[in-house]
């Protein structure tokens, strides 16, 4: 049944939704406080554990860190001095053998 450019049943459909709708804005707010809340306790929490996070890895582990960054420097600087006599003499031997081969012999006098 139609009037004109309206449909009788959809105009009585909007306005069940319409009606439907405003009755549901009390419930519909409750919800959303709730959530709001929820959203807003969850944040907290988070940041909480956030900031406990960074003062854990600012208090232990950036020493550590650095305690075990300073360990691994002195051993490999007493790795080097342990080695470094090997190096002068593998360097010296590396030096004679190739100075030795860029000599070329002189031309003999006829």
């Amino acid at each position: 049944m139609t009037f004109g450019l309206f449909s009788v049943f959809g105009l009585v459909a909007m306005l069940a939704l319409v009606a439907g709708g405003v009755a549901l804005l009390p419930a519909l707010l409750a919800i959303g406080a709730v959530v709001l809340a929820l959203s807003l306790a969850f944040h907290v929490i988070g940041f909480v554990f956030r900031l406990l996070g960074f003062l854990l890895v600012a208090v232990f582990a950036i020493p550590l860190a650095l305690a075990v960054g300073g360990v691994a420097l002195a051993f490999g600087i007493a790795m080097l001095h342990l080695a470094l006599p090997l190096i002068v003499v593998v360097g010296v031997i590396w030096l004679i053998a190739h100075h030795h081969k860029s000599q070329q012999a002189l031309p003999r006098p006829n």
